[in-house]
């Protein structure tokens, strides 16, 4: 024990564990499979790095978030310790330069993803090492049940199989008993220990708000909020709007969304980190290993798409054990968003396999022909063509792919980022000069709020359509705005390509696993009803019990602080 505190002082400055940290690392240097349900903020990555520096071995950690590994990584070179990210931010040369280094046990923490790890020749590298624990990071990512479902997830039962003495360490800061047995089913893990922690924060208080005009609220909880605040919508445009009028509003605020480039992500989180910032207004891409400890308010602008991911994003107020607030704001027309989008996650059969024929038909497929030929495949031109809604055809063509039907490749999905670079007044003098281009240029800014400020992903085929043109003639003018100075232009990196996994069927005989759509698309309603539930407070009398329940805890306390607690006390 004093041995594991040491290593705790030495490279954490902390003079004690956790209590559920030090279960973790107990039961995994007892040789155990562990599964650790702990909250966001609990200090998960204690959990596996002071065992493997104990053991002096090599720890594998996967993880589907490139930007959390980077970060770790960062970290521990920080304290002198090895460690090294295999991912796409190597060149093949410089990949093979890390390969010798790990063949030469250079690195006690290998972090990966989930794809990497599935690589045969990686597999090979691996069984040459002395391995002391494989930690898997967002575990809930393995079961088809979870909120975040990844089919690449599906492959780490390998790992057991292959490895059968070495430990798995599996971490999720959100997972319901049915997928916590469900992830544990599919690593071979099921006997593993799980180690919990109770969900009442007593210092962080849960509110929701039903409002007319959610703006107007925002800006009254802001002018009374001390300290740093993250404010969470579903979309970029969304990001790049609120930012932008609360920021004429005279608040400090900036937008964060995974479509921004890397060094203006990394200036307004250092920004904010340094309370240069009051106000990050971002998507669900910010926060992953984030630990600020003054955030007093965690405000929901949109309804988040499930009760974990609610309960992971309000939790990253407070971690100072001082008051804090998890806010949601709401109006009827949220609701109403919600129960459209529920056909549109999991489309019907008749859709899926409608999609699948015009995906056929699109790369000009007879039916009895195809087996693994690839097709350059445009999404945004796809849809433009045979009028399919942009989230039904996506979600419908990730059913066809993990059906195995068809692969596509990473840029098949990717759309063209722009952002307008010149000022109001460039822009004015520009379309005199250049009426036809500067027209395209004006309806740019119309479409895509926010375009001024940050790069936006943009749908050519809809600018089309609203041009009155073809695509065609969208793609040169764009290219013509790059050439002029007046946007910066992204497009795909790589042909986007589709191919055919085995000879095309015709759609009527296209098979599908019903049992796992029907279950999946249970799960899914399931999740958006619980969502219901505790916003509509039908069956809520305190928040905090309410979202303890639904994670599996027994006998949860009233926390005496949420909206609902207050309003019973008084």
């Amino acid at each position: 024990m004093e041995a594991l505190v040491d290593i705790l002082k030495k490279h954490w400055n902390y003079d004690s564990f956790r209590p559920q940290q030090l279960a973790v690392i107990e039961s995994i240097l007892a040789g155990k499979d562990t599964l650790a349900l702990l909250p966001t903020g609990a200090g998960k990555s204690i959990c596996f790095q002071v065992p493997t520096i104990y053991q002096r071995g090599i720890c594998i950690v996967i993880s589907p978030l490139i930007a959390l590994m980077q970060d770790q990584v960062k970290d521990l070179v920080s304290k002198n310790l090895k460690a090294v990210l295999l991912g796409s931010q190597l060149s093949a040369y410089e990949e093979s330069i890390v390969f010798k280094e790990i063949e030469a046990k250079k690195y006690q923490f290998i972090y990966c993803s989930p794809e990497k790890l599935a690589q045969k020749h990686f597999q090979t590298l691996l069984s040459s090492l002395p391995i002391q624990l494989f930690a898997i990071d967002e575990a809930h990512c393995i079961s088809q049940w979870g909120y975040d479902f990844r089919p690449s997830y599906r492959k780490l039962d390998f790992l057991k199989k292959t490895f059968p003495k070495i430990p798995i360490l599996a971490m999720t800061a959100s997972a319901i008993p049915l997928v916590q047995k469900d992830m544990l089913k599919q690593l071979g893990v099921e006997d593993a220990n799980l180690i919990t922690d109770q969900f009442l924060r007593p210092n962080l208080s849960y509110q929701v708000k039903k409002e007319t005009v959610k703006l107007f609220v925002l800006k009254n909880l802001l002018k009374d909020i001390s300290g740093s605040v993250i404010i969470y919508c579903n979309t970029r445009n969304n990001v790049a709007q609120l930012a932008s009028m609360l920021t004429s509003y005279g608040f400090s605020v900036a937008g964060y969304h995974a479509g921004m480039e890397l060094y203006e992500r990394k200036k307004v989180q250092e920004d904010w980190m340094q309370d240069h910032l009051q106000v990050i207004v971002s998507t669900s891409a910010f926060g992953m290993g984030i630990n600020k400890t003054n955030v007093r308010a965690v405000i929901h602008f949109d309804i988040p798409g499930s009760i974990e991911q609610y309960y992971q994003e309000a939790g990253r107020a407070g971690r100072d054990g001082l008051p804090a607030k998890a806010i949601l704001l709401y109006q009827q027309n949220d609701l109403d968003y919600w129960n459209q989008l529920q056909e549109k996650k999991i489309p019907p059969i008749s859709v899926i396999k409608n999609v699948f024929q015009d995906l056929a038909d699109f790369v000009q497929l007879p039916v009895g022909m195809g087996e693994q030929q690839q097709f350059l495949f445009d999404f945004e031109v796809f849809c433009l063509q045979f009028k399919w809604d942009k989230i039904i055809a996506r979600n419908a063509l990730q059913w066809i792919e993990q059906e195995g039907h068809v692969k596509f490749s990473p840029s098949s999905f990717k759309p063209t980022l722009v952002q307008v670079i010149e000022n109001r007044i460039s822009i004015q003098l520009f379309e005199k000069q250049y009426p036809e281009t500067g027209f395209v240029l004006q309806t740019l800014l119309r479409t895509y709020g926010g375009i001024l400020d940050s790069p936006q992903y943009i749908n050519e085929g809809m600018l089309a359509k609203l041009l009155q043109r073809d695509i065609e003639f969208v793609l040169l003018q764009l290219k013509q705005l790059q050439q002029y100075g007046m946007i910066s232009l992204e497009q795909k990196a790589n042909q986007p390509i589709v191919q055919f996994k085995w000879n095309r069927a015709s759609a009527e005989f296209m098979t599908l696993n019903l049992d796992e759509y029907q279950a999946r698309k249970l799960a899914f309603e399931d999740r958006i009803q619980a969502m219901r539930d505790y916003i509509g407070s039908r069956l809520v009398t305190c928040r905090n019990v309410f979202l303890a329940k639904y994670f599996g805890e027994k006998s949860p306390q009233n926390c005496g602080i949420c909206d609902l607690c207050s309003t019973n006390n008084h």
